[in-house]
């Protein structure tokens, strides 16, 4: 196996435009793990056919339906769309089936005129709808409106495995929104307080409240049960809903999600001020990656690449200084080295955000810094040192790591508000009532589950290991900071956090995991996910299995303990003491 794993591929799904490769998935090769409480379903009912479809277009749905202030709702098309053959596209990857739908798009009004339309799609299966709707994420700074029906547990890519059916080939209802503005360009709407409302969280549940409106026009029934998938900022999305709105779902899986929103966006500005004076070329990464594989490879059992035991690995990238500190070849100046230092060790930030959080975790070490997919060269980093003045307008800079941009996006437009604003050297301190307003309405860090889990919802969160984009630290922070408040056994009963070894954001690693077989055996049949569910990397051409390991439970890993490599029964996951949890 070569020592450094480039990206995982995948199969698409029919009717949607080419996406990022996938991120993470899960697969639960063994049964249930653990006693849950949950009551034992009734025998399911027959699936059902739709009523309408066209008559269904122009319809309204009145403001006191949807259970947050808004304009009401207008279905502006409901059009039937044909079932899709599966097909290998231009690229060879391969496309599976959907079926026949009807597809409805409208839009949900504001109560400020200033704040722009939530807009929405839902797909209604023609026939065989299993009474369940799932609602998909979104991504980035939202701004496009889910419409494809081909999802799998994710409202951008498919971090299921590549062969694993579609939701609606399953027999859901499928439906997204855009966030509540077009376009991740715009920052006109972020003046707008209902819009900015809307973005955090407001437009999930208003969403759901008017699919679920559409669907008993539809089939003439109402929905059993309402699932919730996304991945990055669809994963804030994800927990916000069990946070935020807990009698509303029923089942909830986050991929990679962001969690501290507005604390990754003070942490990567700072960020973009050490890069500015020590910038990371491509040489300066493949170093940093070469000695943290050299330090930590093994660590897992086995020298294949992937840094399995995530928690080990230590930031030693002083031993690569250049001797006089300045730049050198094969090795880093003191600048650079502070700059690495600033990406992967913990901050504080300067500010107490929601939920009494002050520090950021960092990226932590990965071993995949240099990944040929979205890793530090796409994200953290960028191929072009940051500049110090930025036009005014949107703040993007060609070339710039794309967490910098978010940040800068964030600091000019949603926290200071000025278009001209330069964030280099950022202070929150001034800004700090406006920067907790945000916290509160953005980042989804609220511990307590209970209400969530009372009424028998469920939570899976799934994390690759070297993600550089949406760093572990964030989940795993998190997941402890659920255990500290609801005491572990109320935790276990509430959520689960898997890693999948290596990966990174929306790509690359042995990380695709069937999350939604998971979360259905658990809300459905009461059976608890197992600990160690197998995660896979498929070939995009056939969907063979070119890898499998587990996914652990965190703070587990993969420990490999002999046996052919590329079998997850080759692994066992081993518990260490969690060195992030003091």
């Amino acid at each position: 196996m070569q020592a450094h794993q480039g990206p995982s591929p995948r199969w698409k799904h029919a009717g949607h435009a080419a996406l990022a490769t996938a991120t993470i998935g899960l697969i639960a090769a063994c049964g249930g793990g653990g006693d849950d409480d949950t009551a034992a379903p009734p025998p399911a009912a027959a699936p059902l056919a739709i009523k309408t479809c066209e008559g269904l277009q122009g319809q309204s749905v009145a403001a006191a339906e949807i259970g947050l202030p808004s304009g009401g709702a207008t279905i502006t098309s409901a059009t039937r769309a044909a079932a899709v053959a599966p097909y290998a596209d231009a690229e060879g990857e391969h496309l599976l089936t959907t079926p026949a739908r009807c597809l409805v798009l409208g839009q949900i009004a504001s109560v400020d005129p200033a704040a722009p339309p939530v807009n929405f799609a839902i797909n209604l299966p023609l026939e065989n709808w299993n009474r369940r709707a799932l609602q998909s994420g979104g991504g980035g700074l939202g701004g496009a409106v889910v419409t494809a029906p081909g999802q799998k547990a994710s409202g951008r890519f498919d971090p299921m495995p590549v062969d694993a059916p579609y939701p609606i080939t399953l027999g859901y209802v499928t439906f997204g929104s855009d966030g509540g503005h077009s376009g991740s360009a715009d920052y006109a709407f972020t003046r707008s307080d209902e819009a900015m409302r809307n973005w955090a969280s407001e437009h999930l549940k208003k969403t759901r409240d008017v699919a679920l409106a559409v669907v008993r026009r539809a089939y003439g029934e109402a929905a059993q049960k309402v699932f919730f998938s996304g991945e990055s900022a669809g994963g804030r999305e994800a927990l916000m809903v069990a946070q935020k709105y807990p009698n509303d779902y029923d089942g909830v899986i986050a991929t990679s999600p962001v969690i501290q929103w507005n604390g990754i966006h003070l942490f990567d500005n700072r960020l973009r001020d050490r890069l500015a004076t020590g910038f990371l070329d491509a040489a300066a990464i493949r170093l940093v990656a070469d000695r943290t594989r050299a330090s930590c490879d093994l660590a897992d059992g086995l020298a294949d690449g992937v840094v399995a035991q995530y928690l080990a690995c230590s930031n030693d990238v002083a031993t690569l200084r250049c001797p006089d500190g300045n730049t050198g070849t094969g090795c880093l100046s003191d600048a650079q080295i502070a700059s690495v230092n600033a990406l992967r060790e913990p901050a504080e930030l300067g500010v107490t955000l929601a939920n009494g959080s002050s520090r950021f975790p960092g990226y932590a070490v990965t071993g995949d810094e240099d990944g040929t997919g979205f890793q530090w060269p796409f994200y953290p980093v960028g191929s072009v040192a940051p500049s110090l003045d930025l036009p005014p307008g949107r703040g993007n800079e060609a070339g710039r790591g794309a967490v910098l941009n978010f940040a800068t996006y964030w600091i000019r437009h949603a926290i200071v508000q000025d278009d001209s604003f330069n964030p280099y050297g950022f202070d929150p301190a001034p800004y700090a009532a406006r920067i907790q307003y945000l916290s509160r309405l953005f980042d989804a860090t609220n511990p307590d589950l209970a209400a969530f889990s009372a009424r028998g919802g469920r939570l899976i969160v799934v994390h690759p290991s070297a993600d550089n984009a949406a760093p572990l630290t964030m989940s795993g922070q998190y997941y402890r900071s659920v255990v500290a408040t609801m005491g572990q056994e109320a935790a276990d009963r509430a959520m689960r956090l898997y890693v999948g070894p290596g990966g990174s954001h929306n790509v690359g690693g042995v990380t695709q995991i069937d999350a939604l077989t998971l979360l259905e055996n658990w809300v459905l049949k009461g059976e608890a996910p197992p600990d160690a569910p197998v995660a896979y990397y498929k070939s995009v051409a056939d969907a063979s299995t070119i890898r499998a390991m587990p996914a652990c439970r965190y703070p587990a890993y993969p420990r490999y303990v002999g046996g052919d490599q590329k079998l997850a029964a080759s692994f066992t996951c081993t518990t260490r003491s969690d060195p992030l949890g003091g």
